[in-house]
């Protein structure tokens, strides 16, 4: 498979464009996210494959990239994007959403666990400071807990997108070894 228009076609570009547009999306859909998410996938490649046809592109070629975006990306995004719903619309499990009362309450904890863990003889923490870092980081926890969730969901798209890229690269190899064998075979 060997994509000769551009590499504005290639799958790895084609799912990076399809996903964008359904994570601009995601947020805003209140129920059946792959329903919706297909919906948008197919509107998305509809209107890649009229510029990918007026440029003259292989009909096989163009199976080829719905096939991966709609049966192999398109599930793989569905399924972290609904949990990554499900936290947001649930402030990332964070008690009382992590309000004022809530981080004053976590910070309270910190200072608690913090100077127990200062006192303690039999743990080799020196610096009386650390019952402060760790309330500074129960006042912030909510916020922590946010980033981590949100680090882990971005990590999980872009790799559906080096996937994307890995497939590209071996179908264009395997290409370029059947055209290198019939030139071969051509030659004997």
């Amino acid at each position: 498979m060997l994509n000769l228009i551009g590499s504005e076609f290639d799958v790895a570009n084609l799912v990076h464009a399809v996903l964008a547009d359904c994570e601009h999306r995601r947020r805003a859909v209140p129920e059946d996210l792959a329903k919706a998410m297909e919906a948008n996938a197919r509107r998305k490649l509809a209107t890649a494959r009229l510029a990918f046809d007026e440029a003259g592109g292989d009909p096989a070629y163009w199976t080829t990239v719905e096939d991966e975006v709609l049966h192999t990306a398109l599930p793989q995004y569905v399924e972290i994007a609904e949990r990554q719903n499900r936290l947001e619309r649930a402030s990332y499990d964070v008690w009382r959403h992590g309000d004022l009362l809530a981080r004053a309450t976590f910070t309270l904890i910190g200072l608690t666990v913090g100077g127990i863990i200062v006192k303690v003889p039999f743990i080799p923490i020196f610096i009386d400071a650390f019952a402060f870092f760790l309330a500074i980081c129960g006042w912030f926890y909510p916020d922590l807990k946010k980033l981590f969730y949100d680090f882990r969901y971005t990590r999980r798209l872009n790799a559906i997108l080096a996937e994307a890229i890995q497939f590209q690269r071996r179908s264009s190899m395997q290409f370029v070894t059947m055209q290198s064998l019939n030139r071969m075979i051509g030659k004997l």
